[in-house]
């Protein structure tokens, strides 16, 4: 047994851990942020845009063979890691990829049993669906979102106007982004919840051929 296997409950609910912290760090910031959460600010809106090419990488990951994934699709969507960092003024960008390919992608670069392999498909596969679903959700009932911390008076006197070199709507009304990111961490942690505790399916799965 590896040790990616073996010790593959400690990972989930670190996975689980680090989940619930980003989910305390949007709630923190949307609800009571200081005069110096700009730069906090900015970068947690850029990281609900990247979470977007994310959940992309990891259906691709869980289901491409192995090389492809480590020698294609690793650096390609590290490429816009790095883009996306370049943008904010702290590394919170690329922290957050490494770190979810080593513990959300972990079963790409590992021969791991069918049931983990399945395991972590499907909740690749369900946080792409929830992030798709909730977009549409936040975006069209966007104007009965509170501002709460992040007001029009607080973006001014932080600097974050200022700050600002993109637009859209998750730069230029922040707490549309912060919610959006809170309500989503929060599903990805029921989710591996959920599917930790789920019982394991004994039927065989279709194994896609390494190359």
């Amino acid at each position: 047994m590896q040790i990616i296997e073996k010790y593959d409950r400690q990972f989930e609910y670190l996975g689980i851990l680090i989940n619930l912290l980003i989910a305390y760090q949007f709630y923190k910031i949307w609800s009571n942020p200081t005069i110096n959460d700009a730069s906090t600010v900015s970068a947690l809106a850029a990281l609900m845009a990247f979470e977007f090419i994310m959940v992309h990488s990891g259906v691709f990951m869980a289901v491409m063979p192995r090389k492809i994934s480590l020698y294609v699709l690793f650096p390609v969507y590290g490429l816009f890691a790095l883009a996306f960092n370049a943008a904010t003024e702290n590394n919170t960008i690329l922290i957050a990829y490494l770190v979810v390919i080593f513990n959300r992608m972990r079963f790409a670069f590992s021969d791991v049993s069918p049931a983990l392999k399945n395991r972590a498909i499907l909740t690749s596969v369900l946080a792409a669906i929830i992030y798709f679903i909730l977009i549409f959700v936040i975006v069209f009932n966007m104007n009965s979102i509170p501002e709460l911390g992040l007001h029009e008076e607080y973006l001014e006197l932080s600097g974050y106007n200022a700050a600002k070199t993109s637009g859209g709507v998750f730069i230029d009304t922040p707490h549309i982004s912060i919610c959006f990111g809170l309500i989503y961490y929060c599903f990805l942690v029921l989710i591996e919840v959920l599917l930790l505790y789920k019982p394991q399916n004994k039927n065989p799965p279709i194994n896609i051929p390494d190359i």
